[in-house]
């Protein structure tokens, strides 16, 4: 890239020289202001706004990393200086188990590829993300947007949209105390309002409630039954000449979790 086709932006604090094609500042208009919060995605131009005005706005930047931001929280980091990443949510890993999980992508903005992209989405409640977002010439400032983005639409049943996206992972559930749980979910569902109707109305659901519930339904469940046991156990006959215990009908789980109506 020429230096007849960029513009030069410098970041005044470390006097880094930041090269941007003109047409990208030209047509990208200047913020006033970013946002701490937002409950959907920003558009590539609005990404790329952002991130090409922050160098007018040293407030901006947050000078050490949020723990558990609430759903739609958009904050700007520079990332000398701050570890964003430890942000105390557990994100989805990798098979090895040690790495978080990451997408990457580049991004156009009006044609040109400029921004770039690494997704994760949380272990926990799979419709959770953590999106960040820098420029290709200027890598060090980070966009990060946390957000929630429930599946309505894949649901037949809805006692809102919470009951859709928690994680049926036993295990995973099963690696958190309660109380770990409820301070994972509440930041998620910040801003998130759901009901539950029923014959005598409509109710509020709390995020304990959920948590109890799943709980109990990830509960570890008792070994299978066998001819031996059912024998023992006055359940079943030992007659050889009758039909094994094996094959009647196993009784109904009581580990499977129904939404709540």
């Amino acid at each position: 890239m020429s230096n007849k086709e960029t513009t030069e932006v410098s970041e005044k604090n470390h006097h880094v020289k930041v090269f941007l094609p003109k047409k990208l500042v030209e047509c990208l208009p200047k913020c006033p202001a970013l946002p701490k919060e937002r409950l959907r995605w920003n558009t590539n131009e609005e990404i790329a706004s952002y991130l090409i005005t922050f160098e007018k706005h040293e407030e901006w930047l947050s000078g050490s990393p949020k723990t558990r931001p609430q759903n739609g929280s958009l904050i700007l980091y520079n990332r000398k200086k701050v570890k964003y990443r430890k942000d105390g949510y557990c994100w989805k890993k990798r098979r090895d188990g040690k790495t978080t999980r990451e997408d990457h992508m580049k991004l156009k903005v009006k044609g040109m590829e400029c921004l770039y992209g690494c997704y994760v989405h949380s272990s926990i409640v799979p419709t959770f993300h953590r999106r960040c977002y820098w420029l290709l010439q200027n890598p060090d400032i980070v966009l990060v947007h946390y957000l929630n983005v429930p599946a309505l639409e894949d649901c037949a049943k809805l006692c809102g949209p919470i009951l859709c996206s928690i994680n049926s992972d036993r295990k995973e559930w099963l690696k958190w105390s309660k109380d770990e749980l409820v301070s994972q979910l509440k930041p998620m569902f910040h801003g998130i309002k759901w009901t539950c109707s029923s014959a005598n109305g409509t109710t509020e659901f709390s995020i304990e409630q959920l948590v109890q519930q799943v709980l109990e339904s990830h509960q570890a469940k008792p070994p299978p039954r066998t001819h031996a046991c059912l024998c023992s156990a006055g359940l079943g006959q030992c007659s050889t000449s009758g039909s094994p215990a094996s094959q009647r009908p196993p009784p109904e789980n009581p580990g499977i979790w129904s939404p709540l109506s």
